[in-house]
Formats: C-alpha cells, sequence, structure tokens
C-alpha cells in the first residue's frame, strides 16, 4: 500500500516509517521542515515538507492533498496533532485516500481533558479528583484546598506545562505563568502517587486491534520518556476498550494511567501515537493497521526496551548529578532507536532538527514559550489547543 506518514520528527512516526518500509509498503514521509528524522529512513520512499498546520492551515492542507495526488497515496497515517486539521478538512484530501483517524469531533472530545475525564467518569473508569478552573483567581482557590497538587490545561501534552507542589517537578512552573480561560480552562487535580502506566493502541471503528503497555524507567526532565520498555499488564485494557467502543474510535490512540495501591487511574488521553507504538513487531503493527475487522487483539510481548542514547548523554551533561543513573541506562540491554543497524542516518538528523529548537526561539517571545524550549519546539508548529480551524 501506498502510505503517507506526516510529523516524521517524531520518534514514532521514525518508527512506523520503518515498520511500515519492512513490511513492505511505499512511505512518504512529511513535516513542516526537511531535517526531520523521519524523513530520512531508508524506508522512506520519498519525502516531502509541508506548511504548519498551526500557522497555515489552509496551505498544510493543500501541501498534503498535492502530496496524495503526486504519489497516489492511499492512506494517510498521521502521527501528531496534525490529525486535527486533517480530520477537520478530511473531504479536501482527494477521493481516494483514506485518513486513519476519527472524525474531528471524536478526536477533539478526547483530546480536551475536562471532556475526557467526564467521559472517564460516565464508564466508570478511576479518575483523579478534579477541579476544573478558568481563570488564575479560580486556580489559586481550587489549589488552596488540595494539600497535594498537579494542575495542567485541557489542552497540553507531554508535560511542557505542569503546575504542581508535588514531587520532581515542583516549582518549576509559578502560577504566574498559568493562564486559565473559559476556551482552555485548567485541570486541578489531586496528586495521584504511583507508577505512571502507559499505553498505545491501534483501533479499527470502536474496537481493538492493536495494544502496548509499556513504561519509561527514565525521562528527560521528569516530562517524557527517554527508555522505554513493554511490560505484561492489561489492567488498563478494559478501560481503553470501554471508551474506545463507546466512541467508536477509530485510528492510533494512546492513555496515561498512574498505578496506585487500589488500582489504575487514568490520567490523560492522547487521539494520537506515543513511544508504545515502538513496542510493537512490525508485523504486529501492520495487520492491525489493515485488519478493519479488528478480527484479532495484537498485544505487544513483555521485555521489549528500547533507549534515545543522545538524550541520555545530553541529560549527563546538563545534569551531572544524575550520570550514574543515565550510565545504567547507557549501558544497559536496551536497543538504541535512532541509530538503527541499517538505517542509521536518522540518528544524524536528530543533531539536524535541532535547528527547530532555533526557529521556535526565533518564532516565539520568551514569554510566550511554554516549559523546556527543546520538548516545546517540537511541538510548537504542529499542535492544537482547541482554537478554531478555519
Amino acid at each position: 500500500m501506498r502510505i503517507l506518514i506526516s510529523s516524521s520528527r517524531m520518534p514514532f512516526a521514525l518508527d512506523e516509517i520503518r515498520k511500515l518500509g519492512k513490511e513492505g509498503h511505499f512511505v512518504v514521509a512529511t513535516d513542516t521542515f526537511r531535517n526531520a528524522p523521519g524523513s530520512h529512513s531508508k524506508f522512506a520512499a520519498s519525502w516531502a515538507t509541508t506548511a504548519s498546520p498551526r500557522y497555515d492551515t489552509r496551505k498544510f492542507i493543500a501541501d498534503i492533498a498535492q502530496i496524495v495526488q503526486d504519489n497516489a497515496i492511499e492512506l494517510i497515517l498521521p502521527a501528531f496533532e496534525e490529525v486535527f486539521y486533517l480530520a477537520k478538512h478530511a473531504g479536501e484530501l482527494g477521493p481516494a485516500v483514506r485518513l486513519f483517524a476519527s472524525s474531528f469531533e471524536t478526536a477533539a472530545r478526547l483530546h480536551d481533558k475536562v471532556a475526557t475525564r467526564a467521559l472517564a467518569a460516565e464508564l466508570h473508569i478511576p479518575v483523579p479528583r478534579t477541579t476544573v478552573v478558568k481563570s488564575r483567581a479560580e486556580m489559586r482557590e481550587a489549589i488552596r484546598h488540595e494539600p497535594s497538587y498537579f494542575a495542567r490545561p485541557s489542552f497540553s501534552r507531554g508535560g511542557v506545562q505542569l503546575l504542581t507542589n508535588t514531587g520532581p517537578l515542583a516549582g518549576s512552573v509559578e502560577i504566574e505563568a498559568c493562564e486559565p480561560t473559559p476556551e482552555n480552562p485548567w485541570l486541578v487535580q489531586e496528586f495521584v502517587d504511583g507508577v505512571d502506566v502507559c499505553t498505545f493502541s491501534i483501533a479499527q471503528h470502536g474496537k481493538l486491534a492493536a495494544h502496548a503497555t509499556y513504561i519509561h524507567p527514565r525521562e528527560i526532565e521528569h516530562a517524557g520518556g527517554i527508555v522505554f520498555e513493554s511490560i505484561r499488564d492489561l489492567d488498563g485494557l478494559e478501560y481503553i476498550r470501554r471508551i474506545v467502543e463507546a466512541t467508536g474510535y477509530h485510528g492510533q490512540i494512546s492513555f496515561d494511567f498512574r498505578r496506585t495501591p487500589s488500582g489504575l487511574v487514568l490520567l490523560e488521553c492522547n487521539p494520537r501515537p506515543t513511544a508504545g507504538v515502538m513496542m510493537l513487531s512490525p508485523a504486529q503493527f501492520s495487520a492491525a493497521l489493515f485488519d478493519e475487522q479488528a478480527r484479532t487483539l495484537r498485544i505487544a510481548e513483555p521485555g521489549v526496551r528500547k533507549k534515545y542514547s543522545v538524550a541520555l548523554v545530553r541529560d549527563m551533561v546538563l545534569h551531572w548529578k544524575e550520570i550514574p543513573q543515565d550510565l545504567k541506562h547507557l549501558l544497559s540491554g536496551a536497543k538504541e532507536f535512532y541509530a538503527e543497524p541499517g538505517d542509521v542516518l536518522p540518528a544524524l538528523y536528530q543533531f539536524l532538527s535541532y535547528t527547530h529548537v532555533l526557529n521556535y526561539r526565533k518564532d516565539q517571545r520568551p514569554e510566550d514559550r511554554k516549559g523546556p524550549d527543546l520538548m516545546a519546539a517540537y511541538f510548537y508548529d504542529i499542535l492544537w489547543d482547541g482554537e478554531q480551524i478555519d
């Protein structure tokens, strides 16, 4: 099949390019800048650049439609939040192409943390005690009644914005930097102590076709994983099945839980892929992607381990006290992700893609920057925070 994978900067996009290429599919990679690592995998038959979906939506849609036409693309596989822009304009992408995603309304509902929490409560899925606030004054009042809390916008991702008084990120964001609004309220939640458990699934019209559960033993600045390991933990599978069936979800979907002595607590949903896709084999991923009846549920084997070696080295340089832990993971048996044997060019472009960080710093006023530059820069021109899409 001829497949287009967008946001090829993302590591899980690179993983999907490799998986589908290995399975014999013709893969075209796209992103808003030429140095995106996934675009330079040997498993990408070709690549192209597009306008930013966030800042120039109409041009982005036109660019994707042209790439679809030029390459006779049959399936579009979004890897990040460009999925919302594509879903909104799905009818303009070409008469013969399918978008592997739910309707805009369904995806937007699950991207909205307030709406997702309400849905989870309806489906009897445990969630943290929550107060929704729409102003800084309401936030101050909510925090006053919550001894240990974490707060974040309803539209957010990757730990870029997180206000908390507990754990390693306590105090990293000041309340003056938080701007809850009626359009993008914040959730002030009780701090749930426990172990992070993450999942990735492929859903076909309300049924699950593939599933992976994983942990991240090492994180970058306590906000995103840089070492990953699949585990055999199916406790969250029933919760995910409830949401997928209730919404008729179609596409890639990911969840973050926290395991407590009482069981799993749902923290958030991302209606897109995450690092969990790396836990599936190429055959599992490809088969699930085209199993439109979801005849089989393919579950990732436990013990698959991947690492971002450059991120571990960077952490050692910036945080010397972390050297013993980083070194342990660097020398572990986890497989290096970017420099895969036989496909090492994406590792070089991982370095070259840091030019995107410079563009972020140039484009964003210091007061508008949200969270660590490295993470925020990787998202800023392809994210969606609930704004009107024209």
